[in-house]
């Protein structure tokens, strides 16, 4: 868990950052529940005091529901995304907020971020685990040498075996090759 976020407002972290190396909510609930709730108050708390605006969340019940909501509405987030929205809406980049910071407003600033910011970070993994997989199946292709296994499947002719179990034995084959080359 990132101890130095609970401890230090000071750190600041990017939402790519906060996004790849954080740790979720529902995660840290399961390690450190007490902490991990008293920081989420502490963080809805400061960033209320720092807003000061007209209608706010004004009691403990109100701030206590504030962060049961964000709690499971969003056990997926970071904590250290946490932060970086409440940075966010101090720095004005969700909009005006109209004298207004309640419940409602705040689990809005974490849809927005969801929909904008966490959507592009998760297309962004997305396209690189897929360009991965294309190079894994090419490297794999090239390793049993597709090309002469579809030629001689092409030239066969008939044995008592069939064409799937012909097929294994090649495949077979080529895998032991494989493998005793990357031992030597």
């Amino acid at each position: 868990m990132s101890v130095s976020l609970l401890k230090d407002n000071s750190v600041s972290v990017s939402p790519q950052q906060a996004f790849e190396q954080g740790t979720n909510i529902k995660t840290a609930l399961t390690i450190a529940p007490d902490m991990v709730r008293g920081w989420i108050v502490s963080e809805v708390g400061r960033l209320i005091k720092d807003m000061n605006m007209k209608t706010t969340i004004s009691s403990d019940e109100e701030l206590m529901f504030c962060c049961r909501s964000i709690i499971e509405e969003r056990p997926a987030l970071t904590l250290e995304e946490i932060r970086v929205v409440f940075d966010m809406v101090r720095k004005g980049k969700f909009g005006k907020l109209y004298e207004r910071l309640k419940t409602a407003e705040i689990l809005g600033f974490f849809e927005k971020y969801a929909g904008t910011t966490r959507a592009d970070m998760l297309e962004e993994r997305n396209r690189n685990r897929q360009h991965e997989h294309e190079l894994e199946s090419r490297e794999a292709l090239q390793r049993i040498d597709a090309g002469s296994l579809v030629e001689s499947v092409r030239d066969h002719t008939p044995t008592p075996e069939g064409l799937g179990t012909r097929l294994r034995k090649q495949w077979d084959a080529k895998t032991e090759q494989s493998k005793g080359e990357k031992e030597t």
